[in-house]
């Protein structure tokens, strides 16, 4: 009799068990933690809006290696060496690794955004980043090839969910108007407002990571990027190669550094990099684009009102070597020219902040702390 009660009770208690495990509150839907790309300026893109997941997991990662990136750059400063992170770098698969970080390491670049091409896929920044976790920041891909400028279906939606999968810490350069250059021949323009255009912005204004705009600077062609200023408040943009100027007929308001200023003025979530070209070179305008630089005998210096614009704003200026497979040979030069006639010629903090601090808080959402 004994025994009965005793398996009874033994089933009863078995069962509370059972049922306590099963929960009877739903899922959470992915819709439900999905921030949803800001509407279109016109109508949405023809892509689906990327799914975020809240996994710790990658939370951890991504916490892992922010320590990572700050070990390297805490022993270069250890050193005596001012790190440099360069937040444009075009990388091709015909690229020796190798011999990108031999360069690296001499001109004292402590990170560099490695945005792959759109053949290889954002995820040839994360194999790179495995196999060198302390040299290379997770980057998506550029916006620079056919399916870019095509507006690609497929390129544009997979290019959202990598900017939304909490996996990259920056998306690439993304063309609006481009010349050709001496390494392409590229003559295009995508509108800055376009559907393209808002699969980018909305991206970074929905996840805080930032990007990088090719637009060259033509005065007809600014309103366009305003728009899209305004319409994405939260968007991390990075106006690349500041400090040129290629047509002073056509970019007739981008003459002087007072241009530069009324746009960090207007814009919070604006952002600079300087342009890469040597000191005096001419465009194929005939033009020496390069005008932030005085040019004398003895070589070239930072121009006082340009070094006036940066120390007024030091929080808004990065440092980009925009070097592809074309320009890999001019690495060097690209960082001699930001060393000793930008970082030099500013402020000591004010240095610190364009090589590297600046970036820093742009790729991982805080502040270098000393």
């Amino acid at each position: 009799m004994q025994r009965k009660y005793v398996i009874f009770f033994l089933l009863i208690l078995f069962a509370s068990l059972i049922s306590g495990c099963v929960s009877t509150t739903p899922s959470p839907r992915i819709e439900d933690v999905t921030p949803a790309i800001s509407p279109a300026l016109t109508s949405p893109p023809s892509v689906p809006t990327p799914a975020v997941f809240n996994d710790s997991r990658l939370l951890t990662e991504e916490n892992v290696q922010i320590k990572i990136f700050e070990e390297r750059i805490r022993g270069m400063l250890k050193n005596g060496t001012l790190p440099i992170i360069d937040i444009e770098f075009h990388y091709g698969g015909d690229m020796d690794i190798d011999k990108l970080i031999y360069n690296m390491d001499k001109n004292g670049v402590a990170l560099t955004w490695l945005g792959p091409n759109e053949n290889q896929g954002s995820e040839e920044s994360i194999r790179l980043n495995k196999l060198y976790p302390d040299r290379f920041v997770p980057t998506t891909v550029h916006g620079d090839g056919q399916k870019w400028h095509g507006s690609d279906g497929g390129f544009l939606e997979k290019l959202g969910n990598d900017a939304m999968s909490g996996r990259y810490f920056a998306m690439g350069e993304f063309e609006g108007r481009h010349y050709p250059s001496n390494t392409n021949n590229r003559d295009v323009h995508m509108p800055v407002d376009s559907k393209a255009m808002q699969v980018v912005f909305g991206a970074s204004n929905d996840t805080g990571i930032p990007f990088s705009l090719h637009h060259e600077a033509e005065d007809e062609l600014l309103p366009e990027l305003e728009r899209m200023l305004v319409k994405y408040p939260e968007a991390k943009v990075i106006w690349a190669h500041a400090g040129r100027n290629r047509n002073p007929v056509t970019w007739a308001k981008f003459t002087k550094p007072d241009a530069v200023r009324e746009f960090l003025n207007k814009y919070p979530n604006l952002y600079f990099d300087f342009l890469a070209s040597k000191p005096g070179s001419k465009y194929q305008t005939g033009y020496v684009e390069g005008i932030m630089y005085d040019l004398t005998s003895s070589g070239a210096s930072l121009n006082p009102e340009w070094k006036k614009l940066i120390e007024d704003f030091p929080d808004r200026f990065v440092l980009g070597s925009d070097i592809n497979s074309g320009r890999f040979g001019e690495y060097d030069r690209v960082m001699n020219t930001y060393r000793t006639i930008i970082l030099q010629g500013v402020r000591k903090n004010v240095a610190e902040k364009i090589a590297y601090k600046n970036a820093w808080k742009l790729m991982t959402g805080e502040g270098w702390k000393d």
